[in-house]
């Protein structure tokens, strides 16, 4: 495959799969701003990477696990803050309408957020999780099921509160 085939291929990629990267990074950063540079970064350096893809099957995987990891090292060297002006249009874009459930959703860890997105939104099973995320399928299901217990607990909270 010629170059430019290779960058026609590649921007098609990034195409398709920029809502799904955009939910994984919202799902550990929780700003629109860091979600773009975070996404940006990962597709950079999956350009600058794509001659080690070994087999362009695993392409969404390996760019998940690049942004994923962007993202972390993201988290760690940034300052809290919160994205007031576009809270509400994210909440939209990740379809879930429900406010108590994306405050609640706000309260989980990021790990805990980004394998209920995988999970659900994005429909990796837990063996596919364990690997993006470098962790063991064991880890994945805890994480599953802490996230759902403590969304759970924080919904009747709630509701046991009206």
């Amino acid at each position: 495959m010629t170059g430019h085939e290779s960058d026609a291929w590649f921007s098609g990629q990034i195409e398709k799969l920029g809502p799904t990267l955009f939910r994984v990074a919202f799902a550990i950063l929780r700003n629109r701003t860091d979600c773009e540079d975070a996404a940006q970064n990962a597709v950079l350096k999956a350009y600058r990477n794509l001659r080690t893809l070994k087999q362009r099957a695993y392409f969404k995987t390996w760019l998940i696990r690049i942004l994923k990891n962007e993202c972390f090292d993201m988290l760690k060297h940034r300052r809290p803050t919160v994205d007031v002006a576009t809270q509400g249009e994210l909440r939209y874009e990740m379809a879930v309408p429900d406010l108590d459930l994306n405050r609640a959703f706000d309260r989980l860890s990021p790990e805990e957020r980004l394998t209920i997105t995988l999970y659900y939104y994005e429909g990796y099973d837990t063996r596919e999780i364990a690997y993006l995320t470098e962790v063991s399928e064991g880890t994945v299901r805890s994480r599953l099921s802490r996230g759902r217990a403590s969304l759970r607990a924080m919904l009747q909270e709630k509701e046991a509160a009206k």
